[in-house]
Parts: structure tokens; C-alpha cells; sequence
């Protein structure tokens, strides 16, 4: 089995166009040869932040600043094939335009890869 991750951080504020682009490909990609399964994940920004914040001391909190990026929601697909090649068919054939759907609503700084369970070889 092949494990391709996605990362990436939307926008703020056009979360809801991300997530809706994953769920117009969501019939395809079940349909797809090779697919075994799929979850897209968002983060829930500022939510840990809060929630550390009210666990530890001001001093504690000054070792760590904000990061830049914390009002961005980090969206993580997790898609699970049977092989590359079975990946690369669907995403050739995809009759969707990412650049027009996708890319205005996400910042440029993404990650897409191949992993194996570290744990498990």
C-alpha cells in the first residue's frame, strides 16, 4: 500500500473553498483504480495556542512566540492506493482544474509525498 500526504495551509478565511474542492473530488477519486481510502483533516487555528496558553506560566509562554502562520488552518490529506502508479492515473485523468479551484485559496507553501509507516517497515 502507498501512503500520499498532502500538506498545506488555506487562506484565512477560504478554509470552506478548500475543503469543498476535496469534496468535489471525493466521487472520482472513490471511483479511481487503485484507491484505498482517504481523510482530509483541518486544523482548528489558535485552538492549541489556547489551549497551552491557559497550562503554563508567562515565562513559559515567552520561550515560545507565535508563529506567523497561526491564523492559517493546515488542511492534511491522507490518500491510501494501492500503488504510484494507481495515484498518478487518477491525478492524470483528473478532470478538475487545481490551478483555478484550488491554488487562488491556499498559500504557496504546501508539502505532497510518498511515506511509509515508520513504525511498521
Amino acid at each position: 500500500m502507498e501512503h500520499f500526504i498532502v500538506t498545506m495551509l488555506a487562506k484565512s478565511g477560504e478554509e470552506a473553498k478548500v475543503a469543498s474542492y476535496y469534496q468535489r473530488i471525493g466521487k472520482d477519486i472513490e471511483a479511481a483504480e487503485g484507491f484505498l481510502g482517504r481523510t482530509v483533516m483541518c486544523s482548528v487555528p489558535g485552538s492549541m495556542a489556547e489551549d497551552v496558553n491557559k497550562r503554563i506560566t508567562a515565562e513559559q509562554r515567552a520561550e515560545h512566540p507565535p508563529h506567523d502562520d497561526e491564523q492559517s488552518a493546515q488542511f492534511i490529506i491522507h490518500e491510501r492506493w494501492e500503488s504510484k502508479e494507481a495515484r498518478w492515473a487518477f491525478s492524470s485523468n483528473l478532470n478538475i482544474d487545481r490551478k483555478a479551484e484550488l491554488f487562488p485559496y491556499i498559500l504557496s507553501a504546501h508539502t505532497h509525498e510518498y511515506y511509509v509507516d515508520a513504525l511498521n517497515q
